[in-house]
């Protein structure tokens, strides 16, 4: 009887053990949402991840462990590009110092998915300046008939 109990308990751990160990990455999760906002609004958004939308104000899904780029574009104004790290959060370096009780296995989840990684900046705010479009011609003076 001794031994199934030992057995029931190591089990019982180990289950515990793999259940914890990737915590900060299911509490925080894969993904991150990334804010744009421009002046003027309503300018389209483009990703070298491959995320976008049409206008904004607007928000982006993106992997956490994604280091990309964002431009913001619309008519008659000049497109800006905006490049957007990464960075441990406070958040994931919180959720890390529980995963001492699993030694550290769920540190190396992690740092394997991106999981207590963050983007900046966050949100990505820009302001589109005008364009010079060709000059306009002077009017001409019509001859009087």
């Amino acid at each position: 009887m001794r031994g199934v109990a030992r057995v029931r308990r190591l089990a019982v751990m180990a289950t515990l053990a793999v259940g914890l160990c990737g915590c900060a990455t299911l509490t925080r999760g894969l993904d991150d949402e990334v804010a744009v906002i421009s002046e003027p609004p309503g300018a389209a958004v483009t990703s070298s991840v491959g995320a976008s939308c049409a206008a904004t104000p607007c928000t982006l899904t993106v992997r956490r462990d994604a280091v990309f780029t964002v431009t913001v574009s619309k008519a008659g104004f000049a497109s800006r590009t905006v490049a957007v790290a990464t960075r441990i959060s406070g958040t994931g370096a919180a959720l890390a110092t529980e995963n001492i009780a699993t030694a550290g296995l769920g540190l190396a989840v992690d740092a394997a998915t991106g999981g207590a990684l963050e983007h900046v900046p966050n949100a990505v705010d820009v302001t589109l300046t005008a364009s010079a479009g060709p000059a306009a011609k002077p009017a001409r003076a019509r001859p009087e008939a």
